[in-house]
């Protein structure tokens, strides 16, 4: 499905949603300091006395009391999930024992950008589900606040984030854990998870001076496809997207056989804004959103993504390393 690159496979089963995600860097966790040590102090390394630092925030809102280590700092997040860095460093993450991920440090990280292209797909919504469930008064909305108990607790163990969300939430590990640091309101569920940091991830977008010139929340949108293997006028693939509160949905024949020039990959694919390499923008979408060029995860396909303010169209023409290009051309309904 080559014209279909910005749709990663997620798919809402039982009640569970699936996500797919960006990438990062595997590395062996080390050993972190009490949680005693309390929340936002840094430890600057002894050659780095001088450096001159930058503050980064990580967010799924903003977490306090998440430890954090770079070559030049550690410590733990403070309330505004604030950590200290070296332009150029990268920061790793962990909760408890169990590591969450590295990312280049800068100024916002979230669970996203701690992702590994080896990781379980239901890794997002695990940490998701877990970071918004220790919050210390359950309501994510102001604040993720990881209190020194929560910490010492998880120092104990390291959470199977890396398994599928089933497996993951019927663990016993997990299940000791919430009977141990909650109030025992459960575990948050993935729907109202994912909805929460999508909000995240918008607020911080709206501090922009751009105009906002597409509102595509709630909107449904006819897809023809077409193969420039195929030239034949009827040789097209129909399908529609629907862009909802929690992400794209697209229904119908996803791709063209080039052999037989006939539509396949009839289907359902689901996808989160978070994890959409070309609809990041949802209901705040600007001109610099809708007119971009989009490097493929695989790094081997260039997509151009092109819209014209006030329009009720837009085009997305992808053209991989090798084989025919293909373009999926959207009309609002």
């Amino acid at each position: 499905m080559k014209h279909v690159k910005f749709l990663c496979s997620a798919v809402i089963l039982t009640g569970t949603l699936t996500g797919c995600g960006g990438s990062g860097v595997t590395v062996s966790p080390v050993s972190q300091p009490a949680a005693s040590t309390t929340n936002s102090v840094n430890t600057v390394a002894d050659n780095q006395s001088n450096v001159a630092a930058s503050t980064g925030q990580f967010l799924d809102s903003a977490v306090s009391g998440l430890y954090y280590e770079t070559a030049s700092f550690s410590g733990f997040t403070d309330e505004a999930g604030g950590f200290s860095y070296v332009p150029g460093e990268y920061v790793r993450f962990y909760l408890g024992s169990t590591f969450l991920g590295e990312a280049l440090a800068q100024a916002e990280v979230t669970p996203l950008d701690l992702l590994d292209v080896q990781d379980d797909p239901d890794k997002l919504q695990n940490m998701l589900r877990i970071l918004q469930t220790i919050d210390s008064d359950s309501d994510p909305s102001n604040g993720i606040t990881i209190t020194d108990q929560t910490n010492d607790y998880l120092s104990q163990f390291s959470l199977p984030l890396n398994e599928p969300a089933v497996m993951f939430e019927a663990s016993t590990v997990v299940q000791d854990m919430i009977a141990a640091v909650t109030n025992g309101s459960g575990l948050k569920d993935a729907l109202s998870s994912f909805e929460h940091f999508h909000e995240t991830l918008l607020l911080s977008r709206r501090q922009t001076d751009e105009t906002i010139i597409l509102n595509l929340m709630n909107t449904s949108w006819t897809g023809t496809v077409r193969s420039s293997a195929c030239p034949q006028e009827d040789a097209v693939a129909k399908m529609t997207l629907k862009f909802t509160p929690l992400g794209i949905l697209s229904n119908g024949y996803h791709s063209i056989d080039e052999e037989t020039c006939k539509p396949k990959g009839y289907g359902i694919l689901f996808e989160t804004y978070e994890t959409s390499l070309t609809f990041t923008c949802a209901n705040q979408c600007l001109d610099s959103d809708l007119n971009r060029v989009i490097i493929g995860r695989d790094e081997q396909t260039v997509t151009t993504l092109s819209h014209q303010a006030g329009s009720d169209e837009m085009l997305l023409s992808t053209v991989p390393e090798s084989g025919a290009s293909t373009t999926l051309a959207l009309q609002l309904k």
